[in-house]
């Protein structure tokens, strides 16, 4: 049903007038002063004025508004503020909710309102310093700082929600979400100077930056410029999570995420703490990968826009040639240097780091998957290094050391196993509504790459194989004595018991073996009964593939 016209323009006044009280109610309460407020010479923001002049209906109205509000600015605080962005989240709940077609313009005018928004630390989102600083002996927090921290947590809800999670860009709103890519880091360094937040409110917004950002990404990755500032970003506002080891936390699949892992009730403080940092560590590294990838692949796509020699701030990092291309792939091999490298000394140590990556993940259905589907990209790393000029390779030895160790038929082996080979685990997460879809692309180009390479899927030989190759360049190119000593003995250990590892990785193909038949049985047997959510055809048909390899 179509809107009628009037109650389209009511809606967009009530919209805009929300807006133009933000605008006050952040101006007023930044000049505080009484005196000021009571003779009217605290004024409203120019984006309140443009608003309240700019209205053709009821003008007179939203301007009466603006001005009472500015004589009650002497009671204002941080509270109206993070009622009113509530406010505009619900509104923009509803409208998803019943498909409305004033959902575009409402994104286009928050958007458009945000950016209008002052970003200046010493401002504090012009939210002001109303609220009387009252000290909290048992958390040495204050008051003030703990309702700061619900404000811009209130903000970040309302842009995540004004950017929906999507796989492709949206070329309706394209234009728009590159505007808003532009606050991001803005926003980023505005909440980082904020050291006084509580450190729940904290890693709150840090989750809702990462989520921000990965939800632009798909709109905003056609310019390789973009890509730079958001691995920039993470860089310089993400250390911590992007750079923490995976193997500092012991991982317990049965302890799954249960709704937010910033939710309170129910977990104590040390054990939210742990659920929430990994959680943010999950959302860096997908991010980072994402990001290294696009730009490493970046000269065999024609469409990518590049404009980073233009734009000083987003490019010429250290080691960097203006060059996106070997940008992406230098970070790689730094973070995989610092955060693995020196773990890899075999075949089994690389397979110990694969298996801690996916049991991270494993934690998330939902990020389970876009990172699994995003590491099936892994090889392109080496094949983009093998095209560059020699004297760079040296320099990439992490990233080339990462396509081999993240190689998508290993990556495949290992999440069976950590299923433990149970083909029911697969079709629960083929049936499930929030990561079905995914799932069933992962299976799809699995079941492709393994028709594909048999001999890799069952023999593990060429695989330690890659390993040992590039593990020695590493080692002759570091010159570390330690490393050198620690895999001979490693080596010689591994040659001890040949034969019995031969046997295990045997019986690990014969289980991979029947859970995919398995797999293949139940589901030809949920579509003959029409059980089946949507149609398997597809993965019927890569699975009669790959019993021509049995």
């Amino acid at each position: 049903m179509l809107p009628h016209p009037f109650q389209e323009a009511v809606w967009i006044q009530f919209v805009e007038l929300v807006w133009a009280a933000i605008h006050t109610v952040s101006t007023c309460a930044h000049n505080h002063s009484t005196i000021n407020a009571t003779k009217g010479s605290v004024g409203c923001s120019s984006a309140a004025e443009s608003i309240s002049q700019d209205t053709t209906t009821e003008s007179t109205s939203i301007t009466s508004f603006i001005a009472v509000l500015k004589l009650r600015c002497v009671n204002t605080n941080r509270q109206i503020m993070t009622c009113l962005f509530r406010v505009l989240h619900i509104i923009l709940k509803l409208l998803k909710l019943n498909d409305s077609e004033l959902k575009d313009d409402f994104i286009c005018l928050s958007i458009h309102h945000i950016q209008k928004l002052h970003w200046d630390p010493g401002y504090r989102l012009n939210a002001g310093k109303v609220v009387s600083i009252v000290t909290d002996d048992r958390h040495s927090l204050t008051k003030d700082s703990a309702q700061f921290g619900i404000v811009s947590g209130s903000l970040l809800q309302l842009l995540c929600s004004l950017v929906e999670q999507s796989d492709t860009e949206d070329t309706d709103l394209r234009d728009i979400f590159v505007e808003l890519a532009d606050v991001i880091p803005r926003l980023a360094t505005f909440l980082q100077e904020q050291q006084d937040i509580p450190k729940s409110l904290s890693q709150y917004s840090k989750h809702k930056i990462l989520m921000l950002m990965i939800r632009l990404k798909p709109h905003i990755q056609q310019n390789c410029s973009h890509v730079v500032c958001l691995l920039k970003l993470l860089q310089r506002h993400f250390q911590s999570p992007l750079h923490e080891p995976m193997f500092q936390h012991s991982t317990k699949l049965e302890n799954c995420l249960e709704g937010s892992p910033f939710l309170l009730s129910g977990v104590g403080l040390g054990e939210l703490q742990d659920k929430s940092t990994r959680h943010l560590q999950r959302q860096a590294m997908y991010l980072f990968l994402s990001c290294s990838i696009v730009l490493a692949c970046s000269g065999n796509d024609s469409r990518l826009k590049c404009s980073c020699k233009r734009d000083q701030c987003c490019h010429k990092g250290e080691g960097c040639t203006d060059n996106c291309n070997y940008f992406g792939l230098s970070e790689i091999s730094v973070w995989f240097q610092r955060c693995c490298l020196d773990k890899i000394l075999d075949s089994k140590s690389s397979t110990d780091i694969v298996l801690c990556f996916l049991q991270l993940y494993m934690e998330e259905d939902d990020m389970l998957f876009i990172i699994l589907l995003q590491l099936l990209d892994a090889p392109l790393i080496s094949l983009a290094i093998d095209k560059m000029e020699t004297k760079w390779t040296s320099e990439l030895i992490g990233a080339k050391l990462f396509s081999v160790v993240f190689d998508p038929v290993r990556i495949f082996h290992q999440w069976l196993s950590l299923l433990h080979y149970d083909h029911l685990v697969l079709v629960d997460y083929l049936i499930s509504k929030d990561v079905g879809v995914h799932c069933a692309q992962y299976l799809l180009r699995c079941l492709r790459l393994v028709s594909g390479c048999w001999d890799a899927f069952v023999d593990d030989s060429v695989y330690e194989a890659q390993i040992q190759k590039f593990n020695c360049k590493r080692q002759r190119t570091l010159k570390n004595i330690n490393s050198l000593t620690g895999s001979s003995m490693e080596g010689t250990k591994l040659g001890s018991s040949h034969d019995k590892e031969n046997k295990s990785k045997e019986q690990l193909f014969l289980s991979a073996k029947v859970c995919l038949l398995s797999l293949k049985r139940t589901l030809e047997d949920l579509h003959k009964k029409d059980l089946f959510p949507y149609n398997p055809k597809p993965l019927l048909k890569r699975f009669e593939e790959l019993c021509v390899q049995y």
